[in-house]
């Protein structure tokens, strides 16, 4: 099938305190990408470059508020960015809203040891309140959990982790959204081995 737009999509890559650098197959697979979007915690901001030299590119800044003392954080990305694809609304942010919003996912932790799918859900709660009306499709990161949900007309997409480490099982996920010419969504996830 041929698509009329495709949107790589990347999250929560932590470069360099989880990872040294990207993985060499992400910049194969978002190869012929008319967009990609960053959906936060990338932390060393110069890792964006060769993915900017591949389509444009939009980037949100993650909840890692540590980096500060390393010099090394995302924190001049904005919060939120909304983009128009054809004839659909892209609105992203990395899925926390705002600094207590993270520490109630991180309470969320303690004692219960949530599922990351549970995480997923309590997030897309909470963006489904926050998300502007005219957006189709809302991207997000922050649970280092794929997830596609369906809900109230709107694809709630998360494309997973590029970085896994020993606290998060799974594995390093990117994605990608394709749109048809009639303008229907199709979302997809590759793990990063298969790369």
């Amino acid at each position: 099938m041929a698509w009329r737009h495709i949107i790589g999509v990347l999250s929560d890559t932590h470069v360099p305190h989880r990872l040294l650098a990207l993985p060499p197959g992400i910049l194969q697979h978002f190869h012929g990408c008319d967009l990609i979007l960053h959906a936060g915690d990338v932390e060393d901001l110069s890792i964006l470059e060769p993915l900017r030299a591949l389509a444009p590119l939009y980037a949100v800044r993650g909840n890692v508020h540590w980096q500060y003392s390393t010099g090394t954080h995302d924190h001049t990305l904005p919060a939120q960015v909304t983009v128009r694809v054809g004839n659909r609304v892209i609105w992203m942010t990395h899925g926390h809203l705002n600094f207590g919003y993270t520490m109630l996912d991180k309470l969320m932790h303690l004692g219960t040891r949530p599922t990351r799918a549970r995480i997923n859900q309590a997030i897309i709660k909470r963006l489904a309140r926050a998300r502007p009306p005219e957006a189709d499709i809302v991207v997000f990161g922050h649970s280092h959990q794929l997830c596609g949900v369906w809900q109230d007309g709107a694809l709630f997409y998360n494309p997973g982790a590029v970085c896994i480490d020993a606290r998060v099982s799974g594995l390093p996920t990117v994605g990608r959204i394709l749109i048809d010419d009639a303008g229907v969504i199709y979302p997809e996830w590759t793990v990063l081995d298969q790369l």
